[in-house]
């Protein structure tokens, strides 16, 4: 799915999953943030879960990657990143028990393509992940025409109102 002002990805059309024991569905504790369903990361031995999706994406341009995350067991065998690109935007090693929460990262884009990716690994319970969006900087075209449309129209309300000001001198 392309980014874009407030695009969401939902669903898992056109990412890749690979690792021992992940899967989308509902979360086995958490559940799911937005229903019906979460990525869920619970891989067993040294090797992480990884669901990854390639964006079409603007160089130099500036995104907003934002997801909600839980984690639903406190002990010493777990992991969970996240990536844009080859910039790392979380890290989460050994990390305790908590409910969903949001996480919001500012990133730029050095390519055309650039690869969203979720790594995670949970012996024996659950990373859940779900809200997944990422959003560009610049408004859409239909955005800035309605502003240049509100800016003429303003222009036009000032210009009649001093018209009418200077016709009444």
């Amino acid at each position: 799915m392309r980014p874009g002002p407030r695009r969401a990805l939902r669903g898992t059309q056109g990412c890749a999953a690979s690792g021992s024991d992940s899967f989308v569905g509902p979360g086995p504790t958490h559940g799911p943030f937005y229903a019906p369903n979460s990525a869920n990361f619970g891989a067993v031995g040294s090797s992480d879960d990884v669901l990854s999706q390639t964006l079409t994406t603007v160089p130099g341009r500036t995104y907003t990657i934002s997801f909600e995350l839980a984690h639903d067991s406190t002990n010493s065998e777990n992991d969970f990143s996240a990536w844009w690109g080859t910039t790392n935007l979380l890290n989460l090693v050994n990390t305790s028990a908590f409910g969903y929460t949001l996480e919001t990262f500012t990133a730029t884009a050095t390519g055309t393509f650039t690869v969203l990716q979720f790594d995670g690994r949970e012996v024996p319970a659950w990373y859940d992940l779900d809200n997944v969006s990422v959003t560009s900087s610049i408004p859409e075209a239909s955005t800035w025409a309605m502003m240049l449309a509100g800016f003429a129209g303003l222009g036009f309300v000032v210009f009649r109102a001093r018209r009418t000001s200077i016709a009444a001198v």
